[in-house]
């Protein structure tokens, strides 16, 4: 629909911008390509497919995520885990396990590693 889509200049009428905004909501929906600022003008241009590196980055950055906001503040503080039950113990032990084993996985970078709480309720 909007494959093709492009301003005649930066300077956009009221029209136009109400155009730019279903461009924009079109883009959002599908999300294969999004409005780009070309200099002069605005246009919608593919979105590029991310490489295996980049995947294997991002999700990594998520695992580290989840060390650091659900993992790390607990076992990392005396006081804290001396609150715990040993099942709570076990629980952080084993989903920091599963974070940390999370890239020996077979194609691990093409979906996310679970939070903690989806992981204590699977």
């Amino acid at each position: 629909m909007y494959k093709n889509w492009r301003t005649e200049s930066k300077e956009l009428t009221e029209i136009q911008q109400e155009e730019y905004t279903k461009v924009a909501e079109w883009c959002n929906e599908g999300q294969e390509y999004h409005i780009e600022d070309m200099g002069d003008y605005y246009a919608t241009v593919k979105n590029i497919e991310p490489t295996e590196e980049e995947l294997q980055k991002q999700v990594r950055e998520i695992r580290n995520s989840y060390l650091q906001e659900y993992v790390d503040p607990v076992v990392s503080n005396p006081l804290r885990w001396e609150d715990l039950t040993e099942e709570e113990k076990e629980n952080y032990k084993n989903y920091r396990r599963y974070l940390l084993d999370y890239t020996e996985n077979e194609n691990w970078w093409l979906s996310h590693p679970l939070t903690l709480d989806e992981w204590l309720n699977q």
